[in-house]
């Protein structure tokens, strides 16, 4: 398993739940290695299709990303499904795994309640605020076949791109004075 390039197609399309009768591969196994190449990418969040498989299952975790209202989660999530969203909305920054480099500004729903099944098939309820909703919120978007920049202000985007452009500008300038030193 490895991640797929942003202009993949998996991630513009709304992913197959998650057959429990009939998995894709063991629930274990498949929330290990998400973890993993979540871990390896250093991200706090990651989605199925982002490795190429057509279902829905996310995980998340912390790890070294703590912050303030953030739980301490590493934890996967089958078949996910926000109930409600608080009405109430604020701006972040966000990245992606499958958009190396870019972070965009992007307004979310403060909190929501959202269900969800454990790898025993157990359903979970439960609200989530501040970063971990946030995050779950991208992740979930992922199951839809939505992509962050869909959700970002075209002004944020467009700013988001051409930051990115610049990083990779001077990055290669600074490569090129390397290499000629």
């Amino acid at each position: 398993m490895k991640l797929v390039d942003q202009h993949d197609p998996i991630l513009r399309q709304k992913c197959e739940p998650f057959n429990f009768e009939e998995p894709v591969m063991d629930p274990y196994e498949l929330s290990d290695e998400l973890q993993k190449i979540r871990v390896e990418g250093g991200g706090i969040g990651l989605a199925a299709p982002q490795v190429g498989i057509n279902t829905q299952v996310l995980v998340i975790g912390m790890g070294n990303f703590q912050t303030e209202g953030a739980e301490d989660y590493n934890q996967v999530f089958f078949n996910p499904n926000i109930i409600s969203m608080d009405d109430e909305k604020t701006y972040m920054i966000e990245g992606c795994l499958s958009y190396p480099g870019l972070f965009v500004k992007v307004k979310r729903p403060k909190s929501m309640v959202m269900e969800w099944w454990t790898e025993e098939d157990t359903r979970c309820e439960e609200t989530f605020d501040g970063i971990t909703s946030r995050i779950l919120q991208h992740e979930v978007d992922h199951l839809n076949g939505i992509t962050f920049i869909k959700r970002a202000e075209r002004y944020h985007l467009e700013k988001a791109k051409k930051n990115l452009k610049t990083q990779k500008r001077l990055r290669k300038r600074q490569n090129n004075d390397t290499i000629s030193a």
